[in-house]
């Protein structure tokens, strides 16, 4: 005898569907086209869960699971889906998804549409729908996913799609862009993430680093260490640091009244000429010109 398969109804459950006519007049709105959350729900311990599009959905989904097992099937390959995972299914991809029948999952759920959406969904590799998460993800995820749920409940009024909108923004750069479990950008999951380097950096802005000072702190070879940071950062390592350097020249002239000498040697910079050649490099001004700037 075939198990039942449902697409709601599950005790607990929430879910939203924003009306098409009232989706359509606020996506006019500059700050809800680019990405517009149109379905949202939460479908706790969904025993017997189980959706079929064969023609796929007009939204990308994303689909985080908290708990339980599940699973689903694109062109014919079954991919298990475990709790702490997430997945998405581009709009038009044709799918089957479904709970576990023994350990059936709870999971946060999104339709989503507009160009910033399309460039999430883009990150993934061809033929990979699921994204690993960090252990400490969870909380900050599942608030996300409960504010933009929250923000639905107006009657769909046009501020809280604006603001719903936003929180999805939020919520995709988070798990995109702030997950060191995955990296759209080396394409792969196994991510080593420079964090304890630009922590070094951020610590130890008074002094003169060299390239193999960072290397030597990152225990990784030289080649492997410029690849990573440019991969992440989009700048060398030194570079990084200058303007990282520059950004902190920025916080002191505009709050202290220490000379430009004084804050050049603060940030390791013995040469007031050569500090403020470097400023203005960075900056597009004199460090002078950017005091007298914040005054104004």
């Amino acid at each position: 005898m075939q198990e039942p398969r449902l697409k709601d109804g599950f005790q607990g459950e929430i879910m939203y569907v924003v009306p098409r006519p009232v989706l359509e007049k606020a996506r006019r709105h500059p700050l809800v086209s680019s990405l517009t959350p149109t379905d949202i729900g939460w479908f706790p311990a969904a025993r017997y869960h189980y959706r079929e599009r064969p023609a796929g959905a007009p939204e990308h989904i994303l689909i985080y699971c908290t708990a339980g097992r599940g699973w689903f099937e694109i062109d014919g390959t079954r991919r298990p889906v475990a709790a702490n995972q997430a997945f998405i299914i581009p709009s038009g991809q044709p799918h089957v998804y479904g709970a576990a029948n023994d350990d059936p999952w709870s999971i946060h759920w999104v339709h989503f549409v507009g160009t910033s959406g399309d460039y999430y969904v883009g990150q993934l590799n061809k033929g990979a729908y699921t994204l690993s998460l960090d252990a400490d993800m969870k909380a900050s995820l599942e608030a996300l996913f409960a504010a933009c749920r929250d923000a639905f409940v107006a009657n769909f009024l046009l501020p809280r799609m604006i603001y719903a909108a936003q929180i999805l923004h939020h919520l995709l750069g988070h798990l995109f862009f702030n997950n060191r479990a995955f990296s759209p950008l080396l394409g792969s999951s196994r991510f080593r993430s420079i964090d304890n380097t630009l922590s070094y950096l951020h610590e130890n802005m008074s002094e003169q680093l060299t390239l193999a000072d960072m290397v030597q702190h990152s225990g990784l070879s030289k080649s492997h260490f410029i690849r990573l940071f440019k991969v992440q950062t989009g700048h060398s390592p030194m570079d990084y640091f200058i303007q990282l350097k520059m950004q902190h020249a920025c916080m002191l002239l505009a709050f202290r009244e220490d000379g430009i000498g004084q804050i050049g040697m603060e940030l390791g910079y013995r040469d007031p000429y050569y500090f403020s050649r470097a400023f203005r490099k960075v900056i597009g001004m004199s460090p002078t010109e950017y005091r007298r700037s914040t005054y104004n």
